[in-house]
């Protein structure tokens, strides 16, 4: 049986860190995605790859993952799959790509998902979209140990065209959120490339998970700032860990107010839209520490170039930032950027003109 998948990587207008604690996120599938062409059959899973010179060659259940490159997460997709039943038919083939690596678009997450969707056809094993999402975002933790949460690989599955995905990380309940026509999603990748598994981010993840204990098991999102802020000032919770829960329960505040611009009858507010990205930035810089120079500087220039809203997007520690711009304008504004990037840095930062796309199919 041949067979094509595709799978978008995603783009997140609001809600960072907040996924793994059941939060709310706000993110779009973009129109760059990973494509894998294969034919079903044998009992191991063999693929190539455009971006990568090793050539994955793994059970198809998964057992024998290589330590080391991106075969650890077909595999680790494979194993997760076989825990829930399915039979154990391979499949060969080639995997394809237009996402930009280490620039916070989720294009591990794209693959799991794609091979996940690719294996589940193979064995006519049938798992329905959060099912996939879930079985997907253990692979991401078997595969490199990244303690990460289901925004990225549920936003590769639900996506939908000119539309965002309102996402309760905790419930896991979803509605789809249009996006103005006249904006594009301009991405910026500041060329500094990360991997989260030797970023901070599990060190954030765990001071998070200390401050949490203040809510008394109350879910941050269901929590105001005001309130969050006397319950860790009661418990003499320190400085950092109550940073990093300042952030999270604003941040959830912040994803009900985009939804709401977005969705208010004539469409958004730019200045309030500027004014919610700009404070979701400077929360992601100062109380959760993720972001870096580069990215500061490139949200400083794209608000400078007329962006309607500009924020850092993905976990951080490198990546890229995104920014809602007039369509019209988003050549202009993003050769501007590039161009005063370059002048400041010296490095040369890559950019995605992108559109909100439907989400991961087989075809």
């Amino acid at each position: 049986m041949a067979m094509t998948v595709r799978a978008p990587g995603r783009v997140n207008l609001m809600g960072e860190h907040t996924d793994y604690s059941g939060g709310l996120v706000l993110p779009a599938a973009i129109d760059r995605s990973v494509r894998l062409e294969c034919d079903a059959g044998g009992d191991r899973i063999l693929l190539t790859s455009d971006r990568f010179d090793d050539p994955v060659d793994v059970s198809a259940t998964g057992e024998d993952a290589p330590p080391s490159g991106w075969g650890r997460y077909v595999a680790a997709v494979a194993a997760e799959l076989d825990l829930l039943g399915r039979p154990g038919v391979g499949l060969s083939g080639k995997v394809t790509s237009d996402l930009p690596d280490g620039a916070g678009l989720s294009s591990s997450a794209a693959l799991e998902v794609g091979v996940a969707l690719a294996l589940c056809a193979a064995a006519d094993f049938a798992l329905d979209p959060m099912g996939v999402a879930r079985a997907a975002q253990r692979a991401e933790h078997r595969a490199v140990g990244v303690p990460s949460g289901i925004m990225d690989q549920a936003a590769s599955l639900l996506g939908r065209a000119d539309h965002a995905v309102l996402l309760d990380c905790g419930s896991l309940e979803h509605r789809l959120v249009p996006l103005p026509a006249d904006l594009a999603l301009l991405i910026v990748d500041s060329g500094v490339s990360r991997r989260l598994e030797d970023s901070g981010y599990g060190r954030r993840r765990a001071e998070l998970e200390e401050a949490l204990g203040v809510l008394g098991g109350a879910a941050p999102s269901a929590v105001g700032p005001d309130e969050a802020a006397e319950l860790a000032a009661a418990a003499g919770l320190g400085d950092v860990p109550s940073r990093r829960l300042r952030h999270v329960v604003t941040e959830n505040a912040r994803v009900r107010a985009v939804e709401a611009e977005l969705t208010a009858p004539g469409g958004p507010d730019p200045g309030r839209l500027g004014r919610l990205f700009a404070e979701g930035h400077a929360s992601l810089r100062d109380d959760f520490e993720v972001s870096i120079p580069e990215l500061d500087l490139l949200v400083e220039l794209a608000v400078d170039s007329d962006a309607v809203a500009a924020r850092m997007t993905g976990g951080g520690f490198g990546g890229a930032i995104v920014a809602l711009v007039e369509r019209e304008r988003v050549a202009e504004v993003g050769a501007a950027v590039t161009a005063a990037y370059e002048g400041r840095t010296g490095r040369t930062a890559a950019v995605h003109v992108c559109r909100a796309a439907d989400g991961a199919c087989l075809t």
